[in-house]
């Protein structure tokens, strides 16, 4: 593992993943303490801004996590956090920044050593990666107020319009493949990313 201690920010589950951190902690599992949680009720509520942001404001990963498919408390919320995740992952495409930086995974609320499998390989893997932009070879302060510019585009209505249409596909097909999911967000937001942050850099 990398010297490095990066930074990161993590969206947990009120009902799963957030539990299962707790349950860790109980049960003195040991993981690395680079994590800094917010508690959410679910992942279908997280805001594709908010990974943004938190890269914007100094994050140089970040996680999100709920539970796994099929057992949302609020039915399929966690599917439509797949559809969130695609357009942070295709931002961070066009930003030039690894994807690798951003990832969302499952644990049930009685996973707490999968729950420290996951942040530790993650903090290992962010660690790899070293500060937001070192890897990337791109300036750090200009990286950052393009994130905030992205995460500013990711509120944009068109976004959400194009969001919204690529969840109603994703449910009547039923293919909650992340490659199948990332190719319908594509499909749905691409002018609209094209026009507010620009072609891929990758």
């Amino acid at each position: 593992m990398s010297d490095y201690q990066p930074k990161i920010l993590g969206f947990l589950c009120n009902w799963c993943c957030y539990t299962a951190a707790d349950s860790a902690g109980v049960g003195r599992y040991q993981y690395p303490p680079n994590l800094r949680v917010i508690r959410i009720m679910c992942t279908g509520r997280l805001d594709p801004s908010f990974p943004l942001e938190g890269l914007a404001a100094g994050a140089d990963a970040v996680f999100v996590g709920g539970c796994h498919p099929g057992e949302c408390h609020y039915q399929d919320g966690n599917y439509h956090a797949l559809v969130t995740a695609a357009l942070v992952h295709e931002a961070l495409t066009r930003l030039g920044v690894n994807q690798q930086r951003f990832l969302i995974d499952w644990a049930s609320a009685a996973e707490g050593p999968n729950f420290v499998k996951i942040i530790t390989q993650f903090t290992e893997q962010a660690a790899k990666l070293g500060p937001l932009g070192s890897s990337e070879r791109l300036d750090p302060v200009l990286l950052r107020q393009n994130l905030a510019m992205a995460a500013k585009t990711a509120r944009d209505r068109k976004i959400r319009m194009g969001l919204i249409n690529a969840s109603k596909e994703m449910m009547k097909s039923g293919d909650f493949s992340r490659t199948a999911i990332a190719g319908l967000v594509h499909d749905k937001c691409n002018k609209v990313l094209t026009e507010l942050i620009g072609e891929s850099a990758l």
